[in-house]
Parts: C-alpha cells; sequence; structure tokens
C-alpha cells in the first residue's frame, strides 16, 4: 500500500511538473510574440518618422521655392507698374484729346481728300498771323427738320448762296407723350454746310455749334445755337483766308 502511495504521489509530481512547463513554454512564447511585435511596430514606427522627415523637408523646399516665386512676381508687378505708368504718361504726352484731337482728325481728313502735306504745313504757318474779320456777324433763324416734319423755312444761306446751311433733329415730346412738329434743342442735332460746287460739310452734337468753312477765298465762322421753338439761329462772321 506504501508502494501504491509513492507511486501516486509521483504521477502528480510528473503532471504537476509538466503543467508548469507547459504554463512556462506559453509564457514564453507569448514574450516572444510581443517583443516580436514590439520589434515591427518600432521598425515600422521609425520607417513613418523617416517619411514624414522627407515628406516634411520636401514640403519646407517647396515653401522656400513658393516665397521666391511670390518674391520674382512682386518685383515683375512693381516692374510692370512702372512701365504701365511711363507708357500712360507717353500717351498723355503723345496721343492728342481735346481740340488738338478734333484739329489732328481734320488734318488726316483734309489728306485723305487730296490736300498735300505742304498745303496743310503753309496754312498752320499762317494761323500766326494776325487775321483780319468783318467783325459784323449776321444772325439768320431756320427751322430744323424732324423725322416727322420737312417744310418751308429750313435752310438760310450765306456769302451770296456760296454756303447753305440745313439741320435735322430729334422731334420734341409733349408731356403726356405725343411726338411734336419741331425738334428737340437739348439732343444731339445734325447741321450740313453745303458749298459752293456742292461739296457738303457734317456737323453733330449738342448745341451749342461752332464751325468755319472756307469758300471763294473768305473763311466765314458760324456758331449755332437754339432759337424760339423748332427754329436754330445761325451766326456767321467773314474772315480773309489765310
Amino acid at each position: 500500500m506504501s508502494l501504491g502511495l509513492r507511486e501516486t504521489r509521483r504521477r502528480r509530481s510528473q503532471t504537476f511538473r509538466w503543467t508548469l512547463l507547459k504554463w512556462l513554454i506559453a509564457l514564453i512564447m507569448i514574450g516572444a510574440a510581443g517583443w516580436y511585435s514590439y520589434l515591427i511596430g518600432n521598425d515600422l514606427a521609425n520607417k513613418e518618422v523617416s517619411k514624414l522627415q522627407n515628406k516634411n523637408r520636401e514640403l519646407d523646399q517647396t515653401v522656400q521655392e513658393l516665397m521666391g516665386l511670390r518674391d520674382q512676381l512682386n518685383l515683375e508687378l512693381e516692374e510692370t507698374k512702372q512701365v504701365s505708368a511711363e507708357l500712360e504718361s507717353r500717351y498723355q504726352n503723345d496721343v492728342p484729346t481735346g481740340e488738338i484731337k478734333i484739329l489732328v482728325n481734320e488734318i488726316n481728313n483734309k489728306l485723305e481728300n487730296g490736300v498735300s502735306l505742304d498745303r496743310i504745313k503753309f496754312l498752320i504757318s499762317t494761323a500766326a498771323k494776325t487775321q483780319s474779320c468783318d467783325n459784323d456777324p449776321i444772325e439768320k433763324r431756320f427751322f430744323v427738320n424732324t423725322p416727322f416734319y420737312t417744310g418751308a423755312h429750313d435752310n438760310i444761306d450765306y456769302a451770296r448762296g456760296s454756303v447753305t446751311i440745313t439741320a435735322q433733329g430729334e422731334s420734341a415730346y409733349s408731356s403726356d407723350g405725343k411726338v411734336e412738329a419741331w425738334y428737340d434743342p437739348a439732343k444731339p442735332i445734325d447741321v450740313i454746310f453745303t458749298l459752293l460746287g456742292g461739296e457738303q460739310v457734317k456737323i453733330s452734337g449738342e448745341l451749342p455749334l461752332h464751325k468755319s468753312v472756307v469758300v471763294n477765298g473768305s473763311e466765314y465762322r458760324f456758331t449755332l445755337k437754339a432759337g424760339a421753338r423748332g427754329f436754330m439761329q445761325a451766326i456767321g462772321d467773314r474772315c480773309d483766308y489765310p
């Protein structure tokens, strides 16, 4: 019986040691797996950190390039502003405006119509001389034609018929919106000067208007303004030409 008890204890002892060994092996495997996981995670983290550092360096370089490009664009913008200011200044100085522009356009028209440049230069040079005028202006009136009225007394003449003046205006409207027979002096108007020989000179704009024409070796200067209802007043004076 003592032998059987001893055998039972021996078996229990072997079973305990074997169980303890299995737990020990399991713990070692768990620890090894944990350590392996740590090493793998640490390696991945290091790689990610390295990748982020490289990305950060690339971004820093891009920022530096963009800042350099910004500075270059600002410099080019300042240069463009300076060039634009210079061009605008030259434009203001070189391109005619106002009455000078009208004079330049008139010169171009004369050149296109066959007047020689030498003739124009001569006339400009003689303009500096004192011009003799009659200083006895003659005032006449005539009815202005409209799209709804063309009738008598719609023209006047000067210099014994050498200059005939007619005009075309826009119809006036009554307070209730009805078309009137006379023109509206507040709106632009067309005035036609018919010279001896049939040549016509047309001017347009709001009254008063001013125009000079040359006929029979004399210059006739006209001022056109609104007169009584439906009429236009023309004031003409003769001057020597040139």
